[in-house]
């Protein structure tokens, strides 16, 4: 009985809300079109720019597909900077973790970071963290990742969707990724909804992805262990994310028996509180960007999973469009070798 109130309470709020969606769609095509037409002013870095972004309001694996370009870039000898709004700070300290060698600006007015960027650094090519919707800054290439667990639905306030699928039309990689958590049909449905929104536009490569654990890694000491020690171990989940059944899906796949879950809101500022709540856990579980906040406060039960993207298929096409970015850079630094040979006597 409670299950049909609760459901009956939900779809009636959903119906109340999608004319505020309605309205919000519009709103966000309209200023697409004025940037289009240039009424509103766009900027050009001065760098070959990749924006990594998503259509919903985050949990779409986004960040461990940006680290996979940082990877890519710092294997081909390619100075990546990368520019972020700074939002809930924990990528930011995951990346400057695993790429200190990578310029990080964090400035929610994304102009005048690069303008910082330009003044203080010299990169070879630019990443826009979750810059899809962000129109101020023109860029090369966009890249765009959808859950295969949810990859559609309703916009603000009715959904979690900044835009509708329809948006994909300016994509020039679409990333479907945790395809492994969905069946072959809902995988061909999601590219038959892609190719039917693009109709018109050149037809993309088919490129998925699925998430990988890594390693466990103590919050405290850094000491990282196998995956395997989870096996048939008792554990509470917590974390501060964007998508929880995925990371529930993903430590059941390394054997663990989930004793509770404390699902926190995206980007959760942990506290003392939030530990000490967690007390009667024999181990605790958390996501590295949950891990980034916990090492000052975590009890010496806490471990976070870390967890890179793995493509299942199409990886040839995602390097292919990073290449094709770093292409002009390569060309730069070959070009002063060449004259100098062409003007020897």
């Amino acid at each position: 009985m409670a299950a049909t109130v609760k459901r009956y309470i939900v779809v009636t709020l959903l119906i109340l809300l999608l004319p505020l969606s309605w309205i919000f769609d519009g709103a966000v095509r309209l200023r697409i079109w004025m940037y289009r037409v240039r009424c509103l002013k766009s900027h050009r870095p001065p760098w070959p720019t990749l924006s990594i972004g998503n259509i919903s309001a985050g949990g779409t694996g986004k960040t461990p597909l940006l680290f996979s370009a940082l990877n890519w870039f710092a294997e081909n000898s390619a100075q990546a900077a990368v520019l972020s709004r700074g939002y809930g700070g924990d990528e930011g300290d995951i990346l400057r973790q695993r790429f200190p060698q990578v310029s990080l600006i964090e400035n929610p007015d994304r102009v005048a970071g690069m303008r910082d960027l330009s003044e203080n650094h010299t990169p070879e090519v630019l990443v826009l963290d979750d810059g899809f919707q962000h129109l101020r800054l023109q860029r090369d290439i966009d890249m765009v990742v959808v859950d295969a667990t949810h990859p559609f639905g309703p916009m603000f306030p009715a959904g979690l969707f900044r835009e509708s699928a329809r948006a994909l039309r300016r994509a020039d990689l679409v990333v479907v990724t945790r395809v492994d958590l969905v069946d072959e049909q809902r995988r061909e449905a999601i590219q038959a909804e892609i190719s039917k929104v693009r109709v018109g536009l050149t037809e993309l490569p088919r490129v998925e992805a699925k998430m990988v654990a890594t390693d466990l890694r103590h919050v405290l000491s850094g000491e990282t262990h196998d995956l395997s020690i989870l096996d048939g171990v008792n554990a509470s989940l917590a974390a501060g994310i964007g998508n929880h059944q995925s990371f529930a899906d993903l430590c059941e796949s390394l054997g663990v028996h989930i004793a509770s879950y404390q699902r926190l809101a995206d980007h959760h500022p942990w506290t003392r509180a939030d530990v000490i709540a967690l007390a009667d856990a024999d181990i605790v579980l958390v996501t590295e960007k949950d891990g980034v906040k916990l090492r000052d406060i975590a009890s010496d039960k806490f471990f976070e999973v870390c967890v890179d993207v793995e493509f299942v298929t199409g990886a040839e096409h995602f390097e292919q469009k990073l290449f094709d970015l770093h292409l002009p850079v390569r060309a730069a630094r070959i070009e002063p070798l060449w004259e100098g040979v062409s003007n020897v006597d």
